[in-house]
């Protein structure tokens, strides 16, 4: 799947055949101005790119969007990302000159800069049987540690960013979705076994377990990015927030769950990383991967609901609990989204929005510090699902406003809690974000009916009680001495 969702990321950039374009008129149409300051804040970014006309490609011909244009999506709490590339100078110049931040993305999958060299893949015996899971676009991996590849990357990442930096340039941040190996999947491992070249590279032992490879190849990972991809951003651009593709905290104690929710991440770091990038996608896969018969469910939008918020809570909550011990001063930029169809069977209730909205909430409330919105075209122009590509923006942009409202907790505020959940929890779900003698908690629950609850917000303070309702309650917390002061919103 993470091969997939790399592909389809590549086709969501240059829009697909017959899909309904993300024209600026229309998100202006749909999505309102800012009721709330962001200035000095990461805007988000949007998968597709936002186009002048139905038929615009500025943005393949590297043309600068006109001011106005960059104008109406900042106030929005929107900016069109550009790809690393030196023909992308004016139009990131236009951006700056129009008081817009320059964030870099770009999507990459299968083999990467490892496999782009000659040479660079397994070496491996006539009569070997490929896996029948490996990806069509990958009939060989590349070697692991060889970084030949990967020095040539860097070069050029090197030479792109000194090109911007001598044109005035100020780039905020470098947010990669690179799905490319070394990944530890079982393909990969029972290729690198069967490799010559692999056999001889690899430390003793890694080869001949699986749960050995998977944390070398997760530690790899960290460590190839790190010097061929952080370093070179950062040498030209030391402020940089630079992330790729779930790159996330995760240690002993902690283990964080993939964005899947099917597996935990060993110890991993994030390296040179100055952003992590957990992902919260409402895919309708996770119907297969995580409903259980035994539940005695119907198939339903409540309790598929249900199933949306455990998956898509756990990865940033995980995160920013290693986070907060082990690297508080790391960024958190997530991948969001409504709606990802790796199942396209109908019968699977897509996530509602209002439950959608509430789960945004709880990300910022849990340490998000921006967000990338991933709202490919999945329909065509005429299918009545065709404007989910807007109802995306729609949704982050309003949150976000919304949280806005809470600007100093935003910024400086620390997290208060990052409890993850079952699917079938009825108990209170809350968030929040303290700082000094206030705090800004917001609660909800699965259940039917509101649930209570309890916890001390500050230390040496009285308890609290919140009343959390299914439709979610915001609450404004004072500490005054030992009394605290509760405030609905």
């Amino acid at each position: 799947m993470r091969s997939l969702l790399g592909l389809l990321l590549l086709l969501a950039v240059g829009g697909w055949a017959a899909s309904l374009p993300c024209t600026i008129d229309e998100v202006c149409k749909r999505v309102p101005v800012l009721t709330h300051d962001n200035s000095g804040r990461f805007p988000m970014i949007a998968i597709e790119a936002f186009r002048l006309s139905p038929t615009d490609r500025s943005f393949e011909d590297a043309k600068p969007l006109p001011a106005e244009a960059i104008k109406a999506l900042a106030q929005r709490g929107l900016t069109q990302w550009i790809p690393p590339d030196a023909r992308y100078i004016p139009f990131a110049k236009a951006l700056q000159d129009g008081g817009a931040a320059v964030i870099m993305m770009q999507g990459e999958a299968f083999n990467g800069p490892a496999g782009d060299v000659p040479d660079g893949l397994h070496q491996l015996p006539a009569d070997f049987k490929r896996d029948p899971d490996q990806p069509a676009q990958q009939p060989k991996y590349p070697c692991p540690l060889l970084t030949a590849g990967w020095q040539v990357k860097a070069d050029k990442i090197r030479d792109t960013m000194r090109q911007f930096k001598a044109a005035g340039i100020n780039i905020d941040a470098v947010w990669l979705d690179w799905e490319i190996e070394p990944y530890p999947g079982k393909s990969e491992w029972n290729e690198a076994k069967a490799c010559s070249r692999c056999r001889q590279e690899f430390p003793a032992g890694v080869l001949d377990d699986f749960d050995r490879y998977r944390a070398f190849i997760f530690r790899l990972r960290t460590a190839l990015f790190s010097t061929y991809l952080v370093a070179p951003v950062l040498e030209s651009y030391p402020g940089c927030s630079v992330t790729n593709w779930e790159v996330v905290l995760s240690s002993p104690d902690v283990p964080t769950p993939s964005w899947s929710g099917t597996r935990t991440f060993p110890p991993v770091g994030l390296g040179l990383f100055t952003a992590a990038n957990p992902v919260a996608y409402g895919n309708t896969i996770w119907y297969r991967y995580h409903w259980k018969k035994e539940w005695g469910w119907p198939l339903d939008v409540a309790h598929m609901d249900r199933v949306y918020t455990s998956v898509m809570l756990g990865e940033i909550s995980k995160h920013e609990e290693n986070a907060m011990r082990l690297a508080p001063e790391t960024q958190s930029i997530p991948w969001v989204d409504f709606f990802c169809a790796d199942d396209r069977d109908e019968k699977i209730p897509i996530l509602s929005r209002p439950r959608y909205r509430e789960i945004l909430r709880h990300c910022w409330l849990r340490g998000a510090d921006g967000m990338q919105i991933f709202n490919p075209a999945w329909f065509d122009a005429k299918d009545p699902k065709a404007p989910i590509m807007f109802e995306e923006l729609e949704d982050a942009v309003q949150v976000y406003d919304e949280m806005l409202a809470y600007r100093k907790f935003l910024d400086r505020g620390t997290v208060m809690h990052t409890a993850t959940f079952a699917p079938t929890e009825d108990g209170p779900v809350w968030s929040g974000l303290r700082l000094g003698d206030e705090a800004v908690v917001r609660g909800f629950t699965q259940g039917d009916k509101p649930v209570t609850a309890g916890f001390t917000p500050f230390e040496g303070a009285d308890p609290v009680s919140l009343t959390c309702p299914p439709a979610g309650a915001t609450y404004l917390l004072k500490r005054e001495g030992a009394k605290v002061v509760v405030t609905a919103l």
